[in-house]
């Protein structure tokens, strides 16, 4: 038997990719709250990454952000680092 060879541009939808962070609630009470970041070439397939990724908790909301949507209040002018895993 062969090992699989995964075609990493073509798993991901293409060459570039954007990076978000993902907020979701299990409640309307709740809060949104950050719960984690995906990687995708574009809006659609992100939210289908988000949902399939973070399925843990039956949320009644989830949200995406670009990460480079983010604007930094704290440290002006820095952009936000992205951990590569």
């Amino acid at each position: 038997m062969t090992p699989k060879k995964i075609n990493r541009a073509a798993e991901i939808g293409g060459t570039a990719t954007k990076f978000y962070e993902v907020f979701a609630r299990k409640d309307s009470a709740d809060v949104l709250a950050h719960v984690g970041s995906i990687e995708a070439p574009n809006d659609d397939l992100a939210q289908v990454r988000a949902w399939y990724v973070y399925d843990q908790h039956p949320w009644k909301e989830m949200c995406l952000v670009p990460t480079d949507a983010v604007v930094t209040v704290t440290e002006h002018d820095k952009r936000i680092k992205i951990k590569e895993v």
